[in-house]
Parts: C-alpha cells; sequence; structure tokens
C-alpha cells in the first residue's frame, strides 16, 4: 500500500479513469475531513457511489488503496464521526449515497467543477446546515440538486471568481404523503415556504430576484424567525440585492427583529448581532430586552454591544400603569 503524509488519516480505495482518479472509497474517524486535490499528479475527479457512508460499497478487482496520514493510527471508518468534508476541487461527479448516514455531518465544501448528483447522497445526513461552495467560473453549480437533497434549513455561502460574496439561507420545509382510500391511495404534500426557495434557480444559477421576492411567503406563513434571519443575512452580504428588496428586508427587520437580537443575546453571537444593531432596525424596547437576556446569561461582550446601542437610541418606553 503507497502512503502519503496529509492533513487527515484516511484510507483510500482509488480507481484510475481516463480523465483521473474515482474516490472509490474513504475511510477515517476524523471530524474534519479534507479530501486530496490529486494523488500522485492525477486529478480527483469522481466520488464514488457509498465513498464515505456508513457502508462500504462493492470494490472492483483494479481497485488501489493509498494511506494518507498525519501521524496518527490506521483509521476504522467512522462515518457518525465526520462533521465536516471539503471535496477536491477539481471533482466532477458526487456518487449516489455517497455521505449516506454521515448523521453529524455539518458542513460541507466543494466548487462549481462539480456537475453530476447521485440520488440520495445527503441521505440521512440531517445535521448538514451549511454548503460551501467556491465559484471558479461562472455562477451555475450542483447546488439547487444538493438542497433538494436535504428538507431542513441550509445556509449556502457563496464565493464567486470575481470576488463576490453572497450567503443565502434557504429555510426548511415538510413533505408527506396522506392517505386518501385504501388501497394505497396518496397524496403528495409539501408544507413550508423553503420549498419555494428552492427553485429560485435556472439551469443550475441562483436567481436572487426571485430568492428575494420569496420573503413574502415566509411574511404570510408567519415564519417570522425565519424571515428575520434571512433578511439579516441578506443584508449582511448583499450581492445583486436591489433597492426594493433591501427596503423590503429592513422593514421585516424593524418588525420581527427583536426575537433575532434575543437569540444572539441569549448565545452571544456578538458578529450578527453587531450587525444588526448598526441597521438601526431596531427601537429601544427590543434593545433594552435583549439588554436583560445577555445579563442573564451572562454574555458579557454581547451586553456591553446592546448597552452602547441603548446609549444612542435613548431610555425605552415605559408602560403605563393605573392603580385603581
Amino acid at each position: 500500500m503507497r502512503e502519503l503524509a496529509g492533513e487527515n488519516d484516511l484510507l483510500l480505495t482509488c480507481r484510475e479513469q481516463a480523465d483521473g482518479l474515482c474516490l472509490l472509497r474513504c475511510e477515517t474517524r476524523d471530524e474534519h475531513v479534507t479530501l486530496p486535490d490529486a494523488l500522485f499528479g492525477k486529478p480527483v475527479v469522481a466520488l464514488g457511489d457509498y465513498a464515505l457512508a456508513e457502508r462500504a460499497p462493492a470494490i472492483p478487482a483494479d481497485a488501489f488503496s493509498v494511506r494518507v496520514t498525519c501521524g496518527g493510527p490506521a483509521p476504522v471508518h467512522n462515518a457518525a464521526a465526520i462533521h465536516s468534508i471539503t471535496l477536491p476541487q477539481g471533482l466532477r461527479r458526487i456518487g449516489a449515497y455517497a455521505f449516506f448516514n454521515c448523521r453529524s455531518l455539518a458542513e460541507l465544501s466543494l466548487t462549481d467543477a462539480a456537475d453530476t448528483l447521485g440520488g440520495g447522497a445527503l441521505m440521512n445526513c440531517a445535521a448538514l446546515r451549511l454548503i460551501r461552495l467556491r465559484f471558479l467560473s461562472g455562477e451555475t453549480s450542483l447546488l439547487q440538486k444538493l438542497l433538494s437533497e436535504h428538507a431542513g434549513e441550509i445556509t449556502a455561502a457563496l464565493d464567486f471568481a470575481n470576488g463576490g460574496k453572497a450567503r443565502l439561507i434557504f429555510p426548511e420545509y415538510v413533505e408527506d404523503l396522506e392517505e386518501l382510500s385504501a388501497p394505497h391511495v396518496f397524496r403528495y404534500r409539501i408544507g413550508g415556504a423553503g420549498h419555494a426557495y428552492r427553485q429560485c434557480f435556472t439551469r443550475g444559477a441562483i436567481q436572487f430576484h426571485q430568492y428575494d421576492a420569496a420573503l413574502e411567503r415566509l411574511l404570510r406563513m408567519h415564519a417570522f424567525d425565519a424571515a428575520a434571519r434571512v433578511a439579516l443575512t441578506r443584508l449582511r452580504f448583499p450581492y445583486a440585492l436591489g433597492e426594493g428588496a433591501r427596503e423590503r428586508y429592513f422593514a421585516c427587520l424593524a418588525a420581527h427583529g427583536g426575537a433575532l437580537a434575543l437569540a444572539y443575546a441569549e448565545n452571544g453571537d456578538t458578529e450578527p448581532l453587531a450587525f444588526l444593531l448598526q441597521c438601526g432596525a431596531l427601537g429601544p424596547n427590543a434593545v433594552s430586552a435583549a439588554c436583560d437576556r445577555a445579563r442573564q446569561r451572562g454574555q458579557t461582550e454581547a451586553l456591553g454591544l446592546l448597552l452602547d446601542a441603548l446609549g444612542r437610541l435613548g431610555a425605552p418606553e415605559q408602560t403605563k400603569s393605573f392603580e385603581l
């Protein structure tokens, strides 16, 4: 078995193909996995079916093994241990069920070179919350197909070749089958605004104006927490953001940003909290309530930000009381 130094402890099973190498299997127990861009001068262009999954795929006779090591012991595969995966930058194909039962997988990083996604690639990856996508050219990618594999809320961090950055939240949605009558007559139903957000693409390219227009559906469904998160994230990273959409997002924060401030104060999320306060969308009552929450939770850095903002806004309005 050939051995290479790397930043992970991996046991790779590979197969040569005309345009490079296919990783048929990656065995590891590392939390953060970075797959090599190339091996022995040949680019890694494909990830096989079940490559990092809990179950192992069938391995053909012409495959060969490579040990990548950073000095740790030989890995015994544990799909549930994997928290993040960075795919090779030249990878073009992700096989079916590639990450099946990677139950702790929270972050997936890839480039727009990937243009083929096998079915069930993200099956049982319920912890996934972030997709990092780097565009080497254009704005077409596998993002829509990846989102269609996951019904939970996901943030897409998009870095474009022109230096632009976008951060987009895709809210969750629910799919279910309702049995109407026997035998086995069902009606397929989709609930939640997240499905509409996943339709804001044309031939694999995100349509930012459609994404921004989807806010109204969140508000109509009274999904105010999700709407406020979408609004704040879009304003923080305003790639291709029109003035009308900017005003609608600001109005959303003015109406529903108080709950967001409470959540950030409780968890000590100072970076988004600082931006929310800089927007000037919150009144003194909302900021004062967030101060109380930060004080109760011992979040001193968040409390400092909130007190500074409250000093600029002035004292909150007092609720009138009457004695009879």
